[in-house]
């Protein structure tokens, strides 16, 4: 068995997720270790390129040579059915025509600073392995029309979530992307952000739309029998694809108003 697995393997046996006190510490102890070994292999030395927006926090990153470039262009018009400029029932429509949710199922909610609404329903196997998927759909404040697509695995959506599982997921979607044909020049992968989140790749089509793909994990205290708290993994891998990620249809208050 591959020793980083067996780190994993060890720390999630159920008699030891059972136990409190130190041993619950050293369980907690022990997934961590496993969880950073998991994101150290997920990095590659990171290669240099022109900083957007996005990645200004990261490491440069030099495009893939040109002797690998695929010969087919990527296009990013939205995900899966759903297009860009789609309202929010043909946005429905599409999540009932992809995944059989009913537009009753499906959660709109507003945020508040940005002005947009967001319409998101949770999807099981997205992704073989990768376990539930909370897919949301961005509508703009003016338009009202798609203008980003969020999925986001991981732990705040399935608590089970296996932080092996979500690193395996995170290089899945990075060689897919990088076999794409994203713009060479726009292309950074595996770059660890200021945030200590990692950047595991981002690029552009032709048309400017934009595709991130972030890796994160930390620890939450938990109560814990015969002690005051331990420590828990947690993992969470976000994917956008974003209409235009330089001026986007959110709400912002004006130059010299206050």
């Amino acid at each position: 068995m591959n020793p980083l697995f067996r780190v994993v393997h060890r720390c999630a046996r159920p008699e030891s997720a059972r136990q409190s006190g130190p041993s619950r510490f050293r369980f907690a102890g022990c997934l961590a270790i496993a969880m950073g070994l998991l994101l150290l292999r997920a990095i590659a030395a990171p290669q240099p390129a022109s900083a957007t927006p996005d990645q200004r926090q990261a490491p440069e990153a030099t495009a893939p040579a040109p002797g690998n470039e695929p010969t087919e262009h990527v296009k990013i018009e939205g995900f899966r059915s759903a297009r860009w400029g789609m309202d929010a029932a043909q946005v429905k429509a599409m999540i009932y025509k992809d995944f059989g949710i009913s537009a009753e199922k499906v959660k709109t909610e507003g945020n508040a600073a940005e002005q947009t609404t967001v319409l998101s329903a949770t999807v099981n196997d997205l992704l073989e392995g990768a376990g539930p998927a909370r897919v949301s759909y961005i509508l703009g404040f003016k338009t009202k029309k798609l203008i980003q697509v969020n999925i986001l695995w991981g732990t705040s959506v399935d608590p089970q979530a296996q932080p092996d599982q979500i690193v395996a997921a995170s290089n899945q979607l990075r060689q897919l992307f990088l076999d794409s044909g994203y713009e060479p020049e726009t292309v950074v992968t595996n770059a660890r952000m200021a945030d200590g989140t990692i950047l595991v790749f981002q690029g552009q089509d032709a048309d400017k739309h934009t595709t991130v793909l972030r890796l994160a994990s930390g620890s939450e205290a938990v109560p814990a029998k015969g002690s005051k708290e331990a420590k828990t993994v947690t993992v969470a891998l976000s994917l956008s694809y974003i209409l235009d990620s330089r001026n986007p249809d959110i709400f912002r208050l004006k130059k010299g108003q206050f």
